[in-house]
């Protein structure tokens, strides 16, 4: 894969606080500790001792300038269904929601599927309150919404290899 989808992927995962910056720390000090010298690129040495999140994701926006392929995205999406048991309903939602409105395309397949999904959760969060009486109405709802992010969320499962086949050298 080329490197510079692994910074978008990195930069998209480490804004929706999916990743966190000394996982990315660990991955580029194991690659530099296996390969010679000569073929550790300089920026890796940069990344490597960034001592700060926001400079680490200044850095990765650099080097990802010019992806527009949805590859980054789908594989975030796929690193968050992995993930999805580490966090909540809400959480998930507000996930996606971040990752969708991070993109420079809102047109992509992951923004207008994400922010839908979205849109439609926070409808229903609202509707219970001005229509909704009844507990059981409200718990029906929101497990559908539930099951729809999920679902959306188990399709992009397949791009997880992408990001676990991760080959820094090319």
């Amino acid at each position: 894969m080329d490197r510079t989808i692994l910074y978008e992927t990195y930069r998209l995962a480490m804004l929706i606080d999916l990743i966190k910056p000394e996982d990315l720390i660990q991955k580029i000090d194991e690659y530099i500790t296996e390969k010679p010298i000569e073929e550790i690129p300089h920026v890796f040495y940069v990344l490597s001792l960034s001592s700060n999140r926001r400079r680490m994701l200044e850095l990765l926006t650099d080097l990802s300038k010019g992806v527009d392929q949805d590859l980054p995205s789908c594989i975030v999406a796929g690193l968050l269904h992995r993930e999805q048991e580490r966090f909540g309903t809400e959480e998930l939602y507000r996930k996606a929601g971040m990752l969708a409105s991070l993109l420079a395309d809102q047109d992509e397949e992951v923004a207008v599927e994400f922010t839908h999904l979205k849109a439609a959760n926070d409808a229903a969060q609202q509707a219970y309150g001005m229509r909704f009486k009844r507990k059981k109405a409200r718990e029906r709802m929101l497990a559908k919404n539930e099951k729809d992010l999920k679902d959306a969320l188990a399709k992009y499962e397949k791009y997880t290899g992408f990001f676990n086949d991760q080959d820094w050298g090319k």
